[in-house]
Order: C-alpha cells, then sequence, then structure tokens
C-alpha cells in the first residue's frame, strides 16, 4: 500500500451501511469520515481546509442525494476527484446513465461486498495486497 495515508468521505443515511462501509475501507488501511447524508457530505468538499482523495456516497438520503455529492466533488475538488456511489436504485437506466455522463463508479448495493474493495483500490491506485 502507497506510504500516504488516504482519507475516503463516506456519505450514507443507513447506519448499518455506513458502518458497514466503514469497516471495509478502514480494513484496507484508509482514514473515514463518514456523515449520514449529502448536505454534510457537500459541507465538507467545499471546505479546502478538509483533504479528501474519495467519496464514497449513497444515491437516495433524506438530506442531499448523492448527486449533490458528486456536484460538490466536481465544482471543489476537480474533475478528477474519484466518486464511487452505491445504490438500491440500481434497476433504473437513468440512474445509470447520468453516473456515466459524471464519470461515477455506480454499484447496486446488493454488490458492495464484492465490488466496493476493488473499486476503491482502483479508484485509488491500491495494489491488491492478496
Amino acid at each position: 500500500m502507497a506510504q500516504e495515508t488516504y482519507r475516503v468521505l463516506v456519505a450514507e443515511d443507513g447506519y448499518a451501511w455506513r458502518a458497514t462501509i466503514v469497516r471495509m475501507l478502514e480494513g484496507l488501511g484508509l482514514a473515514c469520515v463518514d456523515v449520514e447524508d449529502g448536505l454534510d457530505a457537500a459541507a465538507l468538499l467545499q471546505d479546502p481546509a478538509e483533504v479528501f482523495h474519495l467519496a464514497v456516497t449513497d444515491f437516495r438520503m433524506p438530506r442531499g442525494s448523492g448527486w449533490r455529492v458528486v456536484e460538490a466533488a466536481r465544482a471543489h475538488r476537480g474533475a478528477s476527484f474519484p466518486v464511487i456511489m452505491q445504490t438500491a436504485e440500481s434497476q433504473y437506466p437513468d440512474v445509470y446513465l447520468r453516473a456515466q455522463e459524471l464519470r461515477v463508479r455506480l454499484i447496486a448495493k446488493d454488490d458492495i461486498y464484492t465490488l466496493l474493495v476493488p473499486a476503491v483500490r482502483e479508484a485509488l491506485r491500491l495494489q491488491d495486497d492478496g
């Protein structure tokens, strides 16, 4: 793994999902900052004092959607800032189309356990230790 400690912003309104994602990412040696909605995530991304290397966000949250997180990331972190969005709305083609347009990796919640870690490794260019 790289010597730098990567910081990941995790935005997910469901406590169990948020805890699962954080546990998976911390297992990679990543430092996580977790929030329960898109508004708080967007505010953190807008703060230049906060260092983040990746955002993992839910699509639908009560306060601020995943799109708000993506928009804040693009506006304040640049077009190449990596964002991974996980969703239970994966059956809707328009969600995938918008994610593709915004260059966001979209993962169905059912696939989190198998696809999140490889997606994070790819986004941060981490070596696979195993």
